[in-house]
């Protein structure tokens, strides 16, 4: 499996949130879901570092 870089999750995540704004936090959740239902969990591992990130990200930006 190819290493994902803490970069590149923060870049996905930040494109996601410019994207969709508050709607990021519920995409990437669902995004998870749907890894996990398929069981592909090399997926579901880096979905849930964007998960993460978005929330990160989405925390930062309340007052």
């Amino acid at each position: 499996m190819k290493t994902i870089l803490d970069a590149d999750v923060l870049t996905a995540a930040q494109e996601l949130v410019d994207r969709r704004g508050q709607a990021a936090l519920q995409e990437a959740a669902e995004r998870m879901a749907e890894l996990e239902r398929l069981a592909r969990w090399p997926e579901h591992a880096i979905a849930g570092r964007v998960l993460t990130a978005v929330e990160n990200l989405l925390d930062a930006k309340l007052p």
